[in-house]
This record gives C-alpha cells, sequence and structure tokens, in this order.
C-alpha cells in the first residue's frame, strides 16, 4: 500500500494536483515520453502493479475464472476479485483503455499468452501435468 502523508492537503490544491498529472498524461502521445516519464514517476514494483491490474481487467473481460487469473498473474483471489468489483462498480475508465486496446495485435497476442499461462498455471498446481 502507498504511503500518503496524514497531514491533509488543501482540496484545490489536491483537485490541482491531480488535474495536473491528468493534463501531463493526455499530452504525453508517444510512447517513449511516456515510458520516460512511467519510469521517473513510478518505481518497478508500482509499475507491475498497475499492469497486473489491467493484466486482470483484461482477462476479467474474457471471463476468465479467478482461480485462473489468480495463479497466472500471481496474485491472490482476493486481488482478482477486489479488480472484479473495481471493474463492476467504477470501471468506466478500464472500459476507455480496453477499447484503446481492442484492435491492437500486441495485446491480442497477450491475451492468448494470458490465457495460456493461465491454463497452464492452473493444471501445474493441481499436478495434472
Amino acid at each position: 500500500m502507498p504511503h500518503v502523508s496524514r497531514i491533509k492537503l488543501d482540496q484545490k490544491v489536491e483537485e490541482d494536483l491531480i488535474r495536473t498529472l491528468e493534463f501531463v498524461l493526455t499530452k504525453l502521445t508517444k510512447e517513449e515520453e511516456m515510458n520516460g516519464f512511467l519510469l521517473s514517476l513510478l518505481t518497478p514494483t508500482e509499475r507491475l502493479m498497475l499492469a497486473k491490474r489491467l493484466a486482470m481487467t483484461i482477462l476479467l473481460k474474457e471471463n476468465l475464472p479467478d482461480s485462473h487469473i489468480s495463479a497466472a498473474l500471481k496474485v491472490t483471489r482476493p486481488t482478482v476479485s477486489r479488480m472484479q468489483l473495481f471493474l463492476e462498480s467504477r470501471g468506466e475508465g478500464f472500459e476507455y483503455a480496453l477499447q484503446k486496446l481492442q484492435n491492437e495485435k500486441i495485446v491480442q497476442e497477450f491475451k492468448g499468452a494470458l490465457k495460456s499461462l493461465a491454463s497452464y498455471a492452473v493444471k501445474a498446481a493441481g499436478g495434472r501435468l
């Protein structure tokens, strides 16, 4: 869990900070710009955590069972369930991202690889290899 200061910001300052971050993210249109920004902004663990969240939403949309997603991404089933809840309750942002990814060849390959990995991980965990 990320550490957030217990000292509260003024509401307007907080809104301005978030709006500035959102603005910067919308203006970084080149892959190398975004990659450089994210490398500077996030730790490797934070990047991986966000990537896993996106992968979970992709696999949840593919209707894979929680146990398969959990095994493939090395996350707990409660984490997958929490992502399912986020997807159902406030999934609009995920829908935007998934629409952007829908026709990308690399994502289709990624889905296939994740599905295969999920299937393999569940078989391996059950000793059926």
